[in-house]
């Protein structure tokens, strides 16, 4: 038995362990910006951004008042990434463009661990820049995440590079691609989708990959990292497992509405895919003499506004989620959002995003954002209260420590082995600054006051005491200039 098999066989092993209950929380992104359902107690937090995770916790509380939270603001993302477009400032609003496709950590993570945002990886709209990761960085053809690397944060790590999908699509290595969507398991393989129709060389002969199609790459073609990171690839090993033809059927047969309430009648583009490990696995002959095992897959597509999620069962048709189905059945009126954790745009007219990234996955949510993500205070300096942060947070009381950023970004301190649910990573040098009580899940306390001529960075993250071990929030920071 060689490498490769061997992770294969150990990963399958624990995947079978886990697929007998899926994760009771979803990982998602949106196409536009949305609000929270549940309005996150007036807080910056209810803002939605498409660069922005969200989370779903489905087992959290009653269906009635189940809603999309913030889990990875873009201040956390700013403080893992660094001034990573060289403007000397940490803020970038615009970072990522969006987030368009989300996978979940190593499948060797144990499950009662989940994720954080060190270990899920995600796929860019737009490159982020590469003054503190160096080249490539994370492109748009790339699933990737931030971790730190020696004295530096803001590093990439990737989960299965551009040239890689280009080498199983059979195309040269360089050619820029964007990928909409992906999945995994070891025991199939990478599934994935393209933002534009691209020409491949796939196992299956030269083909026009559609945008709305589903590739797949086989286990068989694959080798592993330890972690179980995309370590080789076969040359023109993909295989499209769905045409964008049969997506567009898949979706008429779901008999789904949009945010107007029109029944859809297809896809367009494949936006998300997750694994539905509670569904059947199908036997697939895309060709001749070549056999895939595929699972159930759930996806969402470009036309699926109001934020619906379809499932490959029965041929296509609504997923049900914890809390019901994840869409409006056509001659039923418009699919609001509500069901994927967002407001409707008003009584007769649904959200206006589709589900642009998905994943499954179990994970704590603890979280800071500043009000205002930079204070200009030079030369007179800003009072306290100049600006408010925003905390959400699982535990009632919250201690939030302060660090002065220099202009490099700081490498952060493993917390492990504390923190073991939420952020993973303590950024030192700091100090203490205050306490503040979370009452409903949120709170807010101030901004320090800002001493004339200052200028730099301040980083805040909050920890709070649970049980004889500590759990740290996300960090936030905000540039003073």
């Amino acid at each position: 038995m060689n490498h490769a098999t061997t992770h294969r066989s150990f990963a399958f092993a624990l995947l079978c362990a886990a697929a007998s209950a899926q994760s009771p929380d979803f990982l998602l992104t949106y196409s536009q910006p949305e609000l929270t359902r549940s309005g996150s107690a007036g807080t910056v937090l209810r803002f939605l951004q498409p660069n922005e995770i969200a989370q779903i916790q489905w087992l959290l509380g009653p269906c009635s008042s189940m809603s999309a939270e913030k889990w990875a603001p873009r201040t956390c993302f700013h403080a893992m990434a660094g001034d990573e477009n060289a403007d000397g400032s940490y803020w970038n609003p615009a970072i990522f463009g969006s987030i368009d496709a989300l996978l979940t950590g190593p499948i060797l993570t144990p499950a009662f661990l989940g994720d954080n945002q060190r270990t899920v990886f995600w796929s860019p709209s737009v490159a982020m820049g590469t003054n503190i990761s160096g080249i490539p960085g994370l492109r748009p053809g790339d699933v990737g995440r931030i971790v730190p690397n020696g004295p530096l944060d803001g590093q990439v790590q990737y989960f299965m590079r551009q040239e890689q999908f280009n080498q199983a699509l059979g195309l040269p290595p360089g050619t820029p691609i964007d990928i909409d969507a992906i999945a995994f398991s070891p025991q199939f393989g990478v599934f994935f989708s393209l933002d534009a129709d691209t020409p491949a060389n796939t196992a299956c002969g030269p083909m026009l990959v559609q945008d709305g199609a589903v590739v797949m790459v086989p286990n068989f073609a694959l080798t592993y990292t330890p972690d179980m990171r995309i370590s080789t690839v076969l040359p023109n090993s993909a295989v499209v497992l769905y045409t964008e033809a049969q997506m567009d059927a898949f979706v008429v047969n779901a008999q789904v509405t949009d945010r107007f309430g029109a029944c859809i009648a297809n896809a367009v583009d494949t936006e998300a895919l997750d694994i539905d490990y509670t569904g059947p696995i199908t036997t697939y002959v895309p060709c001749s003499g070549l056999v895939v095992f595929a699972p159930t897959l759930i996806f969402a597509t470009e036309t699926m506004t109001g934020a619906s999620l379809l499932t490959t069962a029965l041929g296509g048709s609504i997923y049900n989620t914890p809390c019901g189905p994840a869409g409006t059945s056509c001659s039923s009126g418009p699919t609001f959002g509500p069901q994927m954790g967002i407001r409707p745009t008003s009584t007769t007219t649904g959200a206006p995003s589709h589900v642009n990234a998905l994943c499954s996955t179990r994970a704590c949510r603890y979280v800071l954002e500043p009000q205002q993500h930079v204070l200009n205070a030079f030369p007179t300096g800003l009072p306290a209260g100049s600006t408010n942060i925003d905390i959400a947070s699982p535990y009632a009381w919250n201690f939030v420590f302060v660090t002065f950023v220099p202009p490099t970004v700081p490498s952060p301190f493993p917390a492990f082995p504390f923190s073991m649910a939420c952020f993973p990573d303590f950024y030192p040098p700091n100090i203490y600054y205050m306490f503040t009580p979370t009452v409903g899940g949120f709170s807010t306390f101030p901004m320090f006051s800002i001493p004339p001529l200052t200028t730099g960075k301040v980083l805040f993250q909050s920890l709070a005491f649970v049980g004889s071990s500590l759990e740290l929030s996300t960090p936030a920071i905000i540039d003073v200039q």
